[in-house]
């Protein structure tokens, strides 16, 4: 299994009215449970100062990876553009280790 830290960031030029971003962001939200419910998605959360967020995800390939960002909701609409970074895990808290495997 590999791991990532994927940076969400919003576009400077979104092209969408207010409305349609407040469901483009619910949508993501759900798509993103998703991820939770299949265990593959360990955290994520908006950046606390500007538009996006950050993903702490697991999967097969740095492919899989972006396939599956491929079809969030905010980067169909073209809200918000993906930043990957693969790590290798050294250390965790006990409590993460069934995560990590």
């Amino acid at each position: 299994m590999r791991y990532f830290v994927v940076e969400g960031t919003f576009r400077d030029t979104i092209t969408i009215d207010k409305s349609e971003l407040q469901i483009a962001i619910a949508d993501h939200l759900v798509y993103l449970d998703k991820g939770f419910e299949e265990k593959f998605i360990l955290a994520s959360g908006p950046k606390a100062s500007e538009g996006g967020g950050i993903i702490i995800i697991k999967g097969q390939s740095l492919e899989e990876i972006e396939n599956y960002l491929s079809k969030d909701p905010l980067k169909v609409k073209g809200v918000q553009d993906y930043k990957i970074v693969e790590f290798k895990l050294h250390k965790c808290q006990p409590m993460l280790k069934e995560w990590f495997g």
